[in-house]
């Protein structure tokens, strides 16, 4: 499983986590843009939405929302099924 290094500990990178981060550089490239076109869309730089697409970096929540604003989506929350609905 791959992981974050956080300070002096390791995070694993959840599969909700990966599939957003993989869905997002999809719809990047499906529109066409760059890493530096975003990063100047969002206003930080282009190293850092390789480190974010590369799970090398976790954006702040306000910053993944401005990720995912500037690729013109949005994110909708739903409940996971718990173990007796997938039953």
């Amino acid at each position: 499983m791959q992981t974050f290094h956080h300070y002096k500990q390791e995070i694993p990178v959840s599969n909700e986590y990966r599939g957003l981060v993989e869905q997002l550089v999809a719809h990047r490239n499906k529109l066409g843009f760059s890493q530096e076109e975003l990063a100047h869309n969002i206003g930080c730089t282009t190293s850092l939405i390789h480190k974010w697409e590369q799970f090398k970096r976790v954006p702040s929540g306000f910053m993944f929302s401005c990720w995912v604003d500037s690729l013109g989506c949005k994110i909708k929350i739903t409940p996971k099924e718990s173990q007796e609905q997938q039953s």
